[in-house]
């Protein structure tokens, strides 16, 4: 009996750990953000339009969910790749200036950070011009909700 309830604890404290590392992977600081043209308004917000690697699972999505958050694309550090990254926002915050906005993940990249739509997103939290001069921002992000229902 006793040994079960050992058993039983460590399984606990292993989903325990396992459970405090996925919610940690969900954010990332010091992360280099770069910036796409997307041009969501002038594309009508649609995802086909623009080729975004989501637009498979969200292009038919409602107008007014494409055009909640503004874009971006997510190559990491931290959190889910692929399809599961698709539709979810982030929290992104330049550490030059501590200016945040709140992206939708809408397409995938391979440089390691975000790709903001230059509009939408990047411009709104480069708020002293120098991202835009050194052609990227040094962000923090962290995934949150989305507020969709």
């Amino acid at each position: 009996m006793a040994g079960m309830r050992v058993g039983k604890l460590a399984l606990a404290a292993v989903l325990l750990c396992a459970a405090a590392a996925m919610a940690t992977a969900q954010q990332a600081s010091g992360v280099r953000a770069t910036y796409n043209f997307y041009n969501p308004q002038q594309n009508n917000w649609d995802l086909n339009a623009v080729s975004a690697y989501c637009a498979t699972w969200d292009a038919s999505k409602p107008l007014s969910w494409r055009m909640k958050y503004g874009w971006t694309a997510f190559c990491g550090p931290a959190g889910p790749t692929g399809q599961a990254a698709c539709g979810q926002c982030l929290l992104v915050t330049n550490t030059a200036t501590g200016a945040s906005i709140t992206v939708r993940i809408v397409d995938q990249c391979s440089n390691g950070g975000l790709d903001l739509d230059y509009d939408t997103a990047f411009k709104p939290i480069d708020t002293n011009g120098q991202g835009f001069q050194a052609g990227h921002l040094t962000v923090n992000y962290q995934f949150v909700n989305c507020g969709d229902n």
